[in-house]
């Protein structure tokens, strides 16, 4: 997965959007990405920032590529709301796009059984 962009409310002041870019700045090593700030470390350099209370209630996210969905095998984009979401979805052993994700979703709640001849 490739982070591609950080989108917020238009609300969000000059030094929120920084604070936001902070949150979410990864450095990349390895093949992998990791986020330049650990949430403590990123705690400890705004927790005396007047905006650092305005970061729970802003709409804001992240837009991560993935490389490919675990049906249609083709690329695709999926929208992250906050660490913990992002590490949840990493962790998740399928990936799948909208589409496939939908029907893998409808399959599975389905109650029909196979017949057997």
């Amino acid at each position: 997965m490739k982070q591609l962009g950080i989108l917020s409310n238009s609300n969000a002041t000059k030094e929120e959007k920084k604070m936001l870019a902070d949150y979410w700045e990864v450095i990349k090593g390895n093949g992998s990405e990791t986020f330049l700030f650990s949430d403590s470390e990123f705690f400890n350099k705004y927790n005396t920032e007047n905006h650092f209370s305005n970061l729970r209630v802003m709409e804001a996210f992240t837009i991560y590529q993935v490389k490919q969905c675990s049906v249609c095998l083709k690329p695709f984009k999926v929208v992250i709301n906050d660490r913990a979401h992002l590490k949840s979805y990493m962790q998740s052993t399928n990936k799948c796009c909208r589409v496939c994700g939908h029907f893998d979703s409808f399959s599975k709640k389905s109650n029909t059984k196979t017949l057997e001849i």
